[in-house]
Formats: structure tokens, sequence, C-alpha cells
């Protein structure tokens, strides 16, 4: 079985459906505060289970146990978390491979995270999730963060990343190198620094985005930035303009 648990009580379990395993959060669950999703939170050590630790924000700095996130949820490589529509003030921390997470396909309007998705699992599929900035201090002020030092494919599509203090899909990671990373028909508006940024990918597929208005809070802010070590690139079909600094940005 499959459970979501808040603060140590299961709130959902979830069963099968067809080939893959769907994890419905419903909109009278309220999703808050951090946010973990990982295959198992605690391991058996010595005579006593104990809480795992995960390289959550700010990453290479620190680690934190299970029991330091409000919400757990479980999931498996291939499972569906599906989001109801609404407005959930949280950080999402993903550590499971090869799952999508996405807003109900029932429904027209998106689930909107007002904080931060950091992905730091392989094979993840981002889709049809609104990720806007949080009023919370202490946040990293980034919409969507995908970490190349833990995975080697990443999808995001049909996202809309806007009104962050920062940069709407921004890289982290100090070591690392993604394989592909696709990011496909999303919205990228109004950012503080950049739409998105990209560093240390081998292909980087941006395909059918709308990507303006970035650059509110900085002078230096552009709709696409391409820094070091991306070798192979497509950007086809984007709307791309009224960036502050530039629309696309290379590194030389």
């Amino acid at each position: 079985m499959k459970a979501i648990l808040v603060a140590g009580t299961i709130l959902l379990i979830v069963g099968l459906l067809a080939s893959a395993r769907e994890i419905h959060v419903p909109q009278d669950i309220q999703l808050s505060g951090n946010v973990l999703i990982a295959e198992q939170f605690v391991e058996y050590s010595g005579d006593e289970w104990i809480p795992i630790e995960f390289p959550a924000w700010p990453g290479d700095q620190g680690w934190k146990p299970s029991s330091w996130f409000s919400v757990l949820i479980e999931a498996h490589p291939g499972d569906v978390v599906i989001l109801a529509p609404g407005m959930y003030e949280a950080q999402l921390w993903i550590f499971t491979s090869q799952i999508t997470i996405l807003t109900d396909p029932e429904s027209a309007d998106l689930a909107v995270v007002q904080g931060t998705i950091e992905i730091d699992a392989d094979r993840v599929t981002l889709e049809r999730i609104s990720v806007t900035n949080s009023p919370l201090s202490g946040t990293s002020g980034h919409g969507i963060e995908v970490n190349g030092r833990l995975l080697d494919y990443v999808t995001i599509r049909q996202c809309c990343s806007s009104g962050n203090r920062w940069t709407g899909i921004h890289m982290i990671g100090t070591r690392g190198r993604i394989v592909e990373m696709r990011v496909e028909n999303c919205e990228l508006i109004d950012n503080g620094m950049d739409g998105m940024d990209a560093n240390n990918i081998e292909h980087l597929i941006v395909t059918g985005c709308t990507i303006t208005g970035n650059g509110c809070n900085l002078t230096n802010g552009v709709g696409v930035r391409i820094g070091s070590n991306v070798e192979i690139v497509e950007l086809e079909n984007n709307i791309v303009e009224d960036n502050r600094s530039e629309d696309i940005y290379r590194k030389k």
C-alpha cells in the first residue's frame, strides 16, 4: 500500500489502477510546509528505526532527517502523484526516480505551489504544475530547482513558473552532468532574475515555451541563460521576448 502521512498520521491509502499506481492528493488534505516525496523514510539500525536523512536545501551544505519534514508522501518508481487544483504553500523535495507529478487531468485549473519544487531524482516528469514565490522567509526564492548532481534525465512539461524572487527553472548542484533536460510548453514569466538557466547538460531541449518579462529584480536578468558545458541546444517554437537584459544569453 501507499500512504500520505502528515506529522506521522496516515491520511490516504492508495491502490493500483491499471499498471501504474496513482497517488491522489485531494483538496481536503492541507499539503503545506516541507513536503518530502521518497520511497521510504526510516531504516532499521541497531535496535531501532531511525529517520533517513536527505540532502534537502541548502543541499550540499546540510542534510535533513525525514522527521524534519511536515508531510511525507511514499512513492515508488512508476508512480503518478496527482495533485488537486488549488493553492499549496509548500516546499517540495522529490527523491523518487521515474515518477510523474501533475495536476489532476480532469481539471482545467492547475495546482499552484507557493514555494520551490526541487527535483533530486532521475527521470522525474513535472507536468501541469504552477510555481510562484513563497511569502515565507528562508526559502531559496527559485521556482523549480533541478539538482544536476543527482539525475541524468528530467522533463518539465506544461508548467508555469512565474513571479518567483529569482529564477523560474534553476540548476543546482556543483557537480554532476545531466544527459537530457526537456522543458516543453511551459510559461516562465516575470521572475526576478532569469526565466531559466542551464549548465552541465549534454542535450538541452526547450520547445513551445513562453519566456517573457524576466529580470524584474536584477538588471542582468535574461530569458534563457545557457552557461558552462551545455553541448547541444534545441530552442524551437518559443516566444522569448521583453526580458530585462537579454532574451537568450549563452556563455562564450
